[in-house]
């Protein structure tokens, strides 16, 4: 009976932890967008986890729903890994601590898919790929072999811009020539005189990626962004960026996971502010000047992302957020 009571004892405390480091990390990641506009200064730890997920994702061994962020691990921060070791070791012992972490399913759908948008729009054309609010997106140097023609603007805010300059250094042991880092405070400098002085050409075909952002900005900084994308980038151009349902926003959790994380980043002191209501993203879209092409939701990214090779689903991802595809309209 001790014995029993005393595996009981261990399961019950081994589920709390990972059930905690599993709010934590969900917590931080939906904080990002937020903290980067606040912490202008500050190199924002939460680009470590989300990095962490998608290095986790990296090491499954079925190719199916494994992440392809090959370089994930590598941008993680040493201390970030020795503050938070169980993120460290084999593909195993890490996938028992985000098991029940809707944020980690999520995470590796919304990497394939906008991974998959990124590759369809590269052979259609698109010349320049625009990542706002970058952290250790590594798209420009995965992609780089695939498509040299491609150039790359990172912006994010100035201490994530240099820290992330730094990790590319001890990653490569130089700044690849097809990548530019934009510096920029979003409260006292313009995006549009920022990204033109850096080399981006408002008449060469687009592609803008706005991942993990939305949710914690006001409706006029997501207006305003849109808007810009309408204006100053060429027909055909696009961006694919990740939102929130607004119920959620509103104290409706019907949602799964959604109750759980908006009470923790809520108590953190960095509360959701935006969302686009179930089924009003077209026109909110359209209402920007842009063509919707998709929008998915976590049945579609499921599907089309976390079924392994036995026919199963690898987890349940969050299910309060979409990921919306939308374009610069054509001139008649």
């Amino acid at each position: 009976m001790m014995n029993l009571t005393s595996k009981s004892r261990k399961s019950r405390l081994n589920y709390f932890k990972a059930t905690l480091c599993a709010v934590f990390f969900l917590a931080a990641l939906l904080m990002y967008g937020q903290l980067s506009v606040l912490a202008s200064d500050k190199v924002s730890w939460t680009a470590d986890m989300v990095a962490a997920y998608r290095a986790i994702a990296a090491l499954d061994s079925d190719e199916n729903v494994r992440n392809p962020d090959y370089l994930a691990s590598r941008f993680v921060r040493p201390e970030f890994k020795t503050k938070f070791p169980a993120f460290d070791p084999g593909f195993e012992g890490a996938r028992k601590v985000v098991q029940e972490s809707p944020a980690y399913f999520y995470v590796n759908a919304r990497t394939h898919h906008i991974d998959t948008i990124l590759k369809q729009e590269a052979a259609n054309g698109v010349n320049q790929v625009i990542i706002l609010g970058a952290g250790y997106d590594s798209r420009a140097y995965r992609f780089r072999d695939a498509f040299p023609r491609l150039r790359f603007f990172e912006v994010d805010l100035p201490a994530m811009s240099l820290q992330k300059k730094l990790r590319v250094k001890e990653i490569f042991g130089y700044l690849p020539e097809n990548v530019v880092h934009i510096p920029l405070d979003f409260n006292t400098q313009s995006l549009k005189a920022a990204l033109i002085e850096a080399g981006y050409t408002p008449t060469k075909k687009s592609l803008f990626i706005w991942e993990g952002v939305t949710y914690f900005i006001s409706p006029e900084g997501v207006d305003s962004t849109l808007k810009f994308i309408a204006k100053h980038a060429s027909p055909g151009s696009s961006v694919v960026f990740d939102y929130m349902l607004l119920p959620v926003i509103e104290g409706d959790y019907r949602y799964y996971g959604s109750r759980r994380i908006a009470t923790a980043v809520a108590r953190r002191g960095e509360p959701y502010i935006f969302g686009i209501r179930e089924g009003g993203a077209e026109h909110f879209v359209r209402s920007k000047g842009l063509t919707p092409n998709s929008d998915l939701g976590p049945k579609d990214l499921t599907q089309a992302y976390l079924i392994r090779r036995d026919g199963s689903v690898d987890g349940r991802m969050a299910e309060f957020l979409r990921i919306m595809q939308a374009r610069v309209q054509e001139m008649n």
